[in-house]
C-alpha cells in the first residue's frame, strides 16, 4: 500500500490541527522551514550542491554556466515543481527517489544527460534528507527562533527596568516571604532566557553523509583512491554544517538532540513566567488592560482573561511532549536503520511552531498588563511578618537568647501589624543601637540587592 495520498482540497477551517487550523495565519511562515514543500525543496537544493561537489571531485568539473544553470534549479523551484515530485512519491512510494525522478528531467531538458549517472551518485536517502532538514533547522534557529526570544527578553527587561523600585511581597511554598520587586523578579526571567538563548546559539548543527551503512561502500568501489572522508567533511563544512565521521545510514542525532533540549528549556522558562504572572493576576498585583471590543467571557461582561498566558502555556507544554519523545526516541535507530527518526522528524516543525506561538503570545499579553501599585503597597503594609527574618537575623548579633524562637512565637501563622513589632522591639532586652537598627526595618525597605539586581 502506498504510504500516502492526495487529499481533497481544504483550508484552514477544515486542517486537523490548530496550528494549520485556527493559528495558521499567526505560524504560517513558518511553513518556509518546515512543511512538505520545503522538505522537498531542501532535498532539491542538497542533490544539486551535492551533484557540483561530486563532479568536481571526480575530475568532471562544470562550467561556471552549468553550475549557474543547476542552481537555477534549487533558486526556483516552485510550488509546481513539488506537486510534480508528490505525484510522482504517491506513484513510486518513495519521497527522496521521487526528487531524483525529477531532477533526471530537468538535466535531459537542459542537456545535461551526461550527468544523469551522477545524480544521488553513492548517496542513501538519509544522506539527503539530514542534511536539507540540517539547513533548515539551522536557519530557522538564526531567522525566527533567537529573534522571538530576544523579543520576549526585551520587554521583560523594559519591564524589569520600570519598576525596579516597586517592592512587593515574595512568597514561598504560596505563604509570605520576604519582600523582593517586581523588577527583579521580572529581571529574573530575562536572565534566564538570556542565559539559554546564549546556549542555544552554541549549538551546532551537524549532519553525515557517508552511504547505506555509514562507510561510504559504493564511493569508495567506484572510486577507491578519493578521500572520502575529506570530501564529506568539505562538503557539509562548505554548507555550514558540521561532520559526523561515524555513523550508520542514519546520522547520530547528537546535535538535533541538543537543540531539541534547548528548546525545551526555554519553553520551561517561559512556562514559568507564564504561571507567575497568571498567579500575580490572580492575587490583584497585576492587571490587564481591556482592548477595545475585545470579550472576556460569554455570560459574565466584568472578565478580562489572561488569554495570552494561557495559551502560551498550553502550547508550550505541547511543544514539549512532542520534542520530549524526540530527544528520547531520535538517537534509537535499529541495527544500521528503521523509518522511526523520519516519521518522528515530520512533526519537529509542529513543535516549533507551537513554541514560537507561545513566544509572541507571551510577548504580546505582556503589553497589555500593568503593576496595581496600591494593591501591592496595602498588601505589604499588612504584612509586617515579612521581615521577621531580618529581625531574628539583626538579633543573633547580639546576645539575645532565642531570636527565631522569639520571632517565630509573635509570627507564626499570624499577620502582624507595624504596631505589633513596634511593642516588640520597645520590650526585648538589646541596646539602644540594636534597637534603632531594628526601627529602620520595614517591609519597604527589607528588600536586600532586588533593586540592584534588577539593574
Amino acid at each position: 500500500m502506498a504510504e500516502i495520498k492526495t487529499p481533497k482540497s481544504f483550508n484552514n477551517l477544515t486542517a486537523i490541527t490548530s496550528i494549520d487550523g485556527r493559528f495558521r495565519g499567526r505560524v504560517e511562515y513558518i511553513s518556509k522551514y518546515f512543511s512538505e514543500y520545503a522538505t522537498i525543496k531542501g532535498r532539491v537544493f542538497v542533490e544539486v550542491e551535492y551533484l557540483i561537489s561530486i563532479l568536481k571531485q571526480i575530475d568532471q568539473s562544470t562550467s561556471i554556466d552549468q553550475k549557474k544553470k543547476l542552481r537555477f534549479i534549487a533558486s526556483n523551484f516552485n510550488e509546481k515543481d513539488a506537486i510534480n515530485i508528490r505525484k510522482k512519491d504517491e506513484e513510486i512510494n518513495h519521497d527522496t527517489k521521487a526528487v531524483e525522478y525529477f531532477l533526471i528531467e530537468k538535466l535531459k531538458k537542459m542537456k545535461f544527460e551526461n550527468l544523469v549517472n551522477y545524480l544521488h551518485f553513492g548517496l542513501t536517502s538519509t544522506d539527503v534528507d539530514n542534511i536539507a532538514l540540517s539547513l533548515s533547522l539551522d536557519t530557522f534557529k538564526k531567522e525566527v527562533l533567537s529573534s522571538k526570544i530576544k523579543s520576549l527578553i526585551n520587554i521583560l527587561t523594559k519591564i524589569a527596568y520600570e519598576h525596579k523600585n516597586m517592592v512587593m511581597l515574595a512568597r514561598t511554598h504560596g505563604q509570605v516571604a520576604v519582600p523582593t520587586t517586581a523588577g527583579k523578579e521580572v529581571s529574573n526571567f530575562a536572565t534566564r532566557l538570556s542565559v539559554q538563548l546564549n546556549k542555544l546559539g552554541k549549538i551546532k548543527t551537524g549532519s553525515k553523509i557517508s552511504g547505506a551503512t555509514g562507510n561510504h561502500n559504493a564511493l569508495i568501489a567506484a572510486y577507491p583512491k578519493i578521500d572520502w572522508l575529506n570530501f564529506s567533511r568539505t562538503f557539509l563544512n562548505n554548507l555550514g554544517l558540521e561532520y559526523y565521521p561515524m555513523s550508520t545510514q542514519v546520522e547520530p542525532y547528537e546535535h538535533k538532540v541538543e537543540f531539541i533540549q534547548a528548546v525545551k528549556r526555554i519553553n520551561l522558562v517561559v512556562l514559568a513566567i507564564d504561571a507567575d504572572i497568571w498567579r500575580y493576576l490572580a492575587l490583584g498585583y497585576i492587571s490587564i488592560r481591556d482592548e477595545k471590543g475585545h470579550i472576556g467571557s460569554s455570560t459574565m461582561p466584568q472578565k478580562i482573561n489572561p488569554i495570552g498566558f494561557e495559551m502560551s502555556e498550553s502550547y508550550l507544554n505541547l511543544a514539549n511532549g512532542i520534542l520530549s519523545v524526540l530527544e528520547e526516541k531520535l538517537p534509537l535507530n535499529r541495527w544500521q536503520r528503521d523509518l522511526t527518526d523520519k516519521y518522528l522528524l515530520r512533526d519537529l516543525g509542529q513543535a516549533l511552531a507551537m513554541s514560537v506561538l507561545a513566544y509572541e503570545s507571551t510577548t504580546e499579553a505582556f503589553k497589555h498588563i500593568g503593576f496595581n501599585k496600591g494593591i501591592i503597597e496595602k498588601e505589604l503594609d499588612n504584612h509586617w511578618e515579612s521581615i521577621a527574618e531580618g529581625i531574628q537575623t539583626i538579633l543573633r548579633t547580639t546576645n539575645y537568647t532565642q531570636p527565631y524562637e522569639k520571632l517565630k512565637e509573635l509570627t507564626l501563622g499570624k499577620a502582624v501589624t507595624k504596631e505589633t513589632y513596634e511593642n516588640f522591639i520597645e520590650e526585648i532586652d538589646v541596646d539602644k543601637k540594636t534597637k534603632e537598627k531594628l526601627r529602620k526595618l520595614s517591609p519597604n525597605n527589607y528588600i536586600g540587592l532586588a533593586k540592584e539586581l534588577s539593574k
